[in-house]
């Protein structure tokens, strides 16, 4: 997939998951569907938690080659980079700590805005990356290990979708 169809699909799948947010009332947004399992909100302040140390990172290409050098391999397919994640958590899922929601939840307008400003930052300092870094450079994920850019953008948006999946879920109920 080229930088640009990444960028579109990151593009399209954050404003779903922005605009699904806003379908909930205040109060079904941080209302949890079972004690174990997560609100609309708890899955909207995870996903900027993930986001936003990408941002940071993502902002500094030369940061990245320098503290975790370049890829001996060429990026995996999308698919591929799925499939891994799939196998490290199995279909339950679970998040590192640092990702972990903390109930500390703003409003519902404030976090979705929160949201969508981290998201508009991922989107604007990823296209600025070249092909070059997205191939060569690579971050550890925390389940998974290394993984180019592209394929942590790949990552970050299956994931995305994922979370919009539950958060879809939850309009439904």
């Amino acid at each position: 997939m080229t930088q640009q169809e990444i960028i579109e699909k990151l593009r399209f799948t954050f404003s779903e998951v922005e605009k699904n947010g806003y379908f909930f009332t205040a109060d079904t947004f941080f209302k949890r569907p079972r004690p174990e399992k997560w609100s609309a909100a708890e899955n909207v302040q995870h996903l900027f938690l993930s986001a936003k140390p990408l941002v940071g990172l993502f902002g500094k290409p030369d940061f990245i080659k320098q503290q975790w050098g370049e890829s001996n391999r060429p990026s995996t397919s999308y698919d591929k980079v799925v499939n891994v994640y799939l196998e490290k958590i199995g279909n339950l899922g679970t998040a590192v700590p640092a990702c972990v929601p903390d109930g500390l939840c703003s409003t519902q307008t404030e976090q979705l805005a929160n949201l969508h400003a981290i998201h508009s930052k991922f989107i604007e300092r990823a296209s600025n990356l070249s092909e070059e870094v997205l191939d060569n450079n690579q971050i550890p994920h925390p389940l998974i290990g290394l993984l180019t850019v592209r394929e942590f953008l790949y990552f970050t948006h299956y994931h995305t979708q994922r979370h919009n999946d539950t958060i879809t879920r939850l309009l439904r109920n």
